[in-house]
Parts: C-alpha cells; structure tokens; sequence
C-alpha cells in the first residue's frame, strides 16, 4: 500500500482506537493501552493472560482472608427460601428508589435488605466470585439502628438504612480492616472513618463491608492478575470467562451480581472505569475534589479520586449526592465547593440531557484533504475516503440514541483529543513519595515505609506475594528525584488539562465521546455507561469525558443513553460459577 507517511498511519490507528468505544478488551505487547502507560493500575491492560484462561485459579499460597459469618448466623439460619424467593423478585436488578418505596410501603425493612444481601454474598460470593473481601459484623445491627430512626421519623434521606460496600482501601473506623489487599497492612483497623465514610454514614447508609480490588491499586507486579490480592484472593466475572479488570474489580463485580446496589471504587487511571465498563455497570470518575481522598490508602496522591459505582444512573447519582463535601483534611476539595452538597439527582431528565451538546470522534473531509497532500496516490485516496466513511458512519451508529432522545451531536476531529501522558514517568516515585508519606501520618499501622512492606513480604514469599512484587520494588528504588517528579507533574497535569480544555472550548461541547484517558492526569471527570453485549457475551459500555466539575452533563446525558438503550443485561451466575470448575481455591491461613 501507497501509505508510507507517519501521520497517515497514526491518524488510521486514531480512528481504530476511538471507534473501538465500548471494547473492553486491549491487546498491547507491553502490557499498556494505547495512551496509558504499561504500570498504571497496572494490570488493567494485561496480555499475560488470555480469555481461554479466564476465569483464573488462584495460587498456591495460605494468606486469603476468611470471610466471617458467624455475625449473622443466626439470622441467615431463619432466612427462608420463600422469602428469599420473593425478595429476589423485588430486588434483584432493583435501584436504590424502588428499595426505599419498598420500605416505605412496609414490604421490606433496612434489616432485611442487609440480610438478603449476605445470603447472597454467602451463597454466591464466598470462594466463587471473591468480590466481597470482609463483612462488617456490625452491619445488622446498624440496620436495625436505620430503621428504628425510620419509625421515629428521623430518615436521613435517599440512602437511608441502604447498604453500602466500600473498596479496602478507604479506611472505616469500626471492626472492618482496611489493606489495600496486602498482607503488610491485613491487621489495621483505622482510629476513624475517611471523609467521604463519614459522609455516607451522616447520609443513613449502612456500611456492609469491604470489597477486594487488584492489590495496591493494580501497583504490586506486573504479572499480577486484574482483581487479585493476597488477601482478598481472585475476584472473578459474573458474566462467564472474562478479564473482569481492575483496580476496583471487586466494587464493580460486587454490583454487577448483585450483591449489593451500590459501591464506591477508587481510580488513578482506569480503575474505576475499566472494570465498571467490563462487567456491565455504571462507573463515575469523579472531579479531583469532589469526593475527598482523605484516609484512602494511596497510589499516587494528585491523581486518585473515590467514585460511585452502581447498576444505573439514579443510583449513581444518589451515592455521589451522599459522598460530596469539603474537607479540611483534603485542599483539593476546596476546589470543588462549587458542587459540595449538590442533589446529583436533579440533573436525571431529558430536558437536562437536551440542554447539553455531545462530542464524537469522527474523521472527516479536512482530514482526507490533509493526508492526501502527504500521499495523493490513488491507492491512498480509495482508502482514505473507505476510513472517512466507515468514520463517520460508525459515529451516526454510536450516538443513534442520543439523537433519538433530541441531543445535539458535534463532530470532533480525533487530532484534537489529547492522549494521556505517560504515567510511568511519575508512578514510581509517585506511589513511593504517596504511600510514605500516607504511612508516616497514619496511626495502628505496623509497618512505617515501603521498604519495611517490601522486606516484611520476601520473609516468605510464596504466601504474602505470590505473583512478586516487582513494581514495589521499582518503586523503592526510582531514579526519579523529588524535584524531577514535581517538573513531570505539572506537566502532565497542565498539559492534559489544557488540551482537554481547548475541545471543550473550540467545539462548544459539554461532553465527550471517548475512551481516550487525558481525563485522569486532568483530574476531569469520566463516565462509563452499559452499552450491551459483545457477541461473546461480555459487557460493553460507552465511556464520556466531561469538563471539570462537569458531572451534572455527564450524568444528564448518560442518563439519557441509559434510557434510550436500556443496555444492561443481568448476569447469569449459576452459569458463570460452571466455568470456575477447574479453577483452583486457595484455603485461607493464619500466617
């Protein structure tokens, strides 16, 4: 073929990539998408496994917590088929409203809903999907605390008496552990509630436990598998043999079986997204700030940012009304007091959504002309004009439902969508400056710098990092200096800012069509919506960038693809724990 220019074949591979919307799957030799780097939560991005592997058996090793049920014996020994029947009927797939009219009604109770949710996690959870790593055991009785405020008239509003999982690394100040998934932290339990805990709670909601993530944030090796950590073992998919992805894969495949309604995940780069995105729910990356980082065990401190994550917009929406405020224990949030107390639910209409301008990646005519001036063959010009087409009639298909629902679509050159810097320039000094300095100021935690975990988990090996822990030990030993590090922050954080800025600007949109991921470093929001099924029966979702503290258009227009698509198909569990047959369990220990 007559295409021998540069450009022309990295603006090919553009549109490959941004017309790939909604695959949630990525083969790259080293590890890394197209424009993330190959560490950042590491192992979102892995080809050392591929799906003939999934889903995969956990190593050889005694470290894996146990999860503990003797709490709630009692009451799941008088939890009875029927009603477990007819509450599977109400419940499952249910949001969080229709849970509150049923509890409104007197058909259900904050207690019961705790309960059905531990049967289900009992049932399904334990040793099959690992998405749920500890158990609050004070979780029935704080239940039982909502409703009795419900009796007296004392709701506390849209999540009142609602259970709430939290990913282990967002610290809680009751008997729940928070590690991170490492055996170097598996005893601490923080003296208080993180921020965005306390939050919760003063909003009603009942903090059930934890969820298991890929250790460390996807930051341990790079063999590590998505939704693995020693002590939360493999977190597998509900949908069949799928990379269920990472870091917070268990908060996404928590919801996605229906082990709960809500989550919060936590993202540097991908990690709420990805595997919100891979197991079919909705994930929401919020603005630096609008949730605090404040008690979240780090990776890298500027980019992290908790989110919500549930089964649909409204529940979303609710979650994140709950988990906003300023914070004097993060300046960040400072920055983002514009939104702080905000009902995230008023922006759920067709009329908001309809207010709102939506980009989409299309190469158009000004492209062909460009890159025909570089190579005017007529090979060339037949193909190129194929690209354009197939261009712009892949972006009339995407953005079908938002035109049906009457929102304006813009055309937006793929040239101007800035790609992600490079993260492995500032994640190896990033996670060891982030995560010292967490444990420095952090008090009941055992171990007082990376070097002490790192030395702590070679004592024995085979069980405290069974897949190594090579990152760590990059991260220990970086060539990068406090100063170098500082200069390569800004950086990425200006120059991603800027760049996503001028879309925004030069096209007049509100939100953008697009997987690309400058979003992160920007400290933007980011939303990722169901979007079907593959063909082999993996979820899809649609992925849309929206301006900082833009997250009422984001959720206005993703509510309104939700309702135009109605795209998310519930997992058959039964089904996918067939596949685990041959998958190896790990038996828990004591070490």
């Amino acid at each position: 073929m007559a295409l021998k220019s540069i450009r022309t074949l990295l603006l090919s591979l553009i549109a490959v990539i941004v017309f790939s919307i909604g695959h949630a799957t990525w083969s790259q030799a080293d590890d890394s998408p197209t424009d993330a780097s190959p560490a950042v939560e590491a192992a979102d991005f892995k080809d050392d496994f591929d799906d003939s592997e999934f889903p995969l058996s956990e190593p050889n090793y005694t470290a894996k917590r146990v999860r503990d049920f003797r709490p709630f014996a009692d009451a799941l020994n008088h939890f009875s088929s029927e009603r477990r029947r007819v509450l599977d009927q109400q419940l499952l797939e249910a949001t969080v409203p229709e849970m509150q009219q049923l509890i409104a009604c007197g058909h259900l109770t904050a207690e019961e809903l705790a309960l059905y949710y531990l049967d289900r996690i009992q049932r399904y959870d334990v040793d099959k999907f690992n998405a749920v790593m500890e158990l609050n055991p004070d979780a029935l009785d704080l239940a039982r605390r909502r409703d009795k405020e419900r009796a007296a008239g004392q709701s506390r509003g849209a999540l009142h008496g609602i259970p709430v999982l939290l990913k282990d690394n967002i610290a809680t100040g009751d008997q729940l552990h928070t590690t991170a998934g490492a055996y170097a932290l598996k005893d601490w339990q923080a003296n208080r509630d993180a921020f965005l805990v306390k939050q919760l709670r003063d909003a009603g909601a009942v903090i059930l436990g934890k969820t298991n993530l890929s250790e460390w944030a996807n930051y341990l090796d790079p063999l590590i598998p998505n939704g693995f950590s020693t002590l939360g073992g493999q977190t597998r998919h509900p949908y069949g043999s799928f990379d269920p992805f990472g870091s917070s894969t268990g908060s996404a495949v928590a919801v996605a079986a229906n082990f709960i309604a809500v989550s919060v995940g936590s993202e540097t780069q991908g990690s709420i997204l990805f595997p919100a995105q891979s197991n079919g729910i909705v994930g929401l990356k919020t603005s630096r700030g609008l949730v605090s980082r404040d008690y979240v065990i780090p990776l890298v401190d500027w980019m992290d940012v908790p989110g919500p994550m549930g089964r649909t917009i409204t529940d979303v929406a609710t979650l994140l009304t709950a988990m906003t405020g300023v914070d004097t224990n993060d300046a960040a949030t400072t920055d983002a007091a514009a939104l702080a107390g905000t009902d995230f639910t008023q922006f759920l209409s067709l009329e908001a959504a309809r207010r709102r301008r939506v980009g989409v990646p299309v190469l158009g005519e000004a492209n062909l002309r460009e890159l025909l001036e570089e190579d005017p063959s007529q090979e060339s010009i037949e193909f190129l004009r194929q690209l354009v087409e197939a261009s712009q009639q892949h972006a009339q298909t995407l953005t079908a439902p938002f035109r049906d629902m009457g929102i304006e679509i813009v055309a937006v050159e793929p040239t101007q969508i800035p790609t992600a810097p490079d993260a492995n320039s500032v994640l190896e000094h990033g996670f060891k400056a982030s995560l010292n300095a967490f444990l420095a100021a952090t008090p009941g935690i055992s171990v007082d710098s990376l070097d002490t975990i790192i030395s702590l988990n070679n004592a024995d090996p085979s069980n405290r990092i069974p897949y190594g822990q090579g990152y760590l030990e990059g991260a220990e030993h970086t060539e990068i200096d406090a100063e170098t590090y500082a200069m390569l922050r800004e950086i990425n954080q200006s120059t991603s800012q800027s760049g996503l800025n001028q879309v925004f600007e030069t096209t007049g949109i509100d939100v953008l069509i697009s997987d690309g991921q400058a979003y992160a470093a920007a400290g933007f929001p980011a939303l990722t919506v169901p979007s079907g099924l593959s063909p082999e029966g993996q979820p899809q979702g649609l992925t849309l960038i929206g301006k900082f503290l833009g997250e009422p258009d984001l959720l206005a227009v993703g509510y309104a693809y939700e309702a135009a698509t109605q795209a998310r198909v519930a997992p058959d569990l039964e089904a996918a724990i067939a596949t685990f047959a041959s998958a190896n369990q790990a038996t828990p220990g004591t070490n």
